[in-house]
């Protein structure tokens, strides 16, 4: 009986693992860096492409688009009054949207309202859902290949 036990309290804590939960605003407040996996993105777009053509554009556009993301670093500062500062670090160039969160019946985090004041900088998240896994922050979207997450840098 004991075995069986401690087998199932065993299964039990293995299932649970990397599984997301609920978001508590004192989970999130603070900076986030966002990460995104070019490459594993790129891949998997090769992979689904219909035609051979499609694919090897893919792949050759993917080393292009690396580059370029290595010199762009993306910050999120959730804030306790549910503001949102967006922080784009690009070519020793910095760009700050505002925006808001909250915290849906679900229990995951959405980004929403990004301040869009006329520039030509904006972010769109499209209201997406943010689940907590392993302690990032994943987007649903994103949340069986984690090629598009956040993780906390304070």
């Amino acid at each position: 009986m004991k075995k069986t036990l401690t087998l199932i309290v065993a299964i039990m804590c293995l299932v649970t693992v990397g599984q997301a939960q609920k978001v508590k605003e004192k989970d999130i407040i603070g900076t986030w860096k966002l990460v995104i996996d070019i490459e594993e993105e790129m891949e998997e777009e090769a992979e689904e492409a219909d035609t051979m053509l499609e694919e090897v554009f893919i792949k050759a556009v993917s080393g292009f688009v690396e580059g370029i993301m290595e010199d762009i670093e993306i910050y999120f500062e959730f804030q306790a009054d549910n503001d949102v500062k967006i922080t784009v670090l690009a070519y020793d160039e910095k760009e700050t949207e505002k925006g808001t969160w909250y915290i849906n019946k679900r229990g995951y985090l959405v980004i929403d309202d990004i301040d869009d004041d006329g520039d030509d900088f904006n972010i769109s998240t499209d209201n997406d859902e943010w689940k907590l896994i392993d302690g990032i922050l994943v987007s649903d979207e994103h949340e069986d290949d984690r090629t598009v997450y956040m993780t906390r840098v304070d």
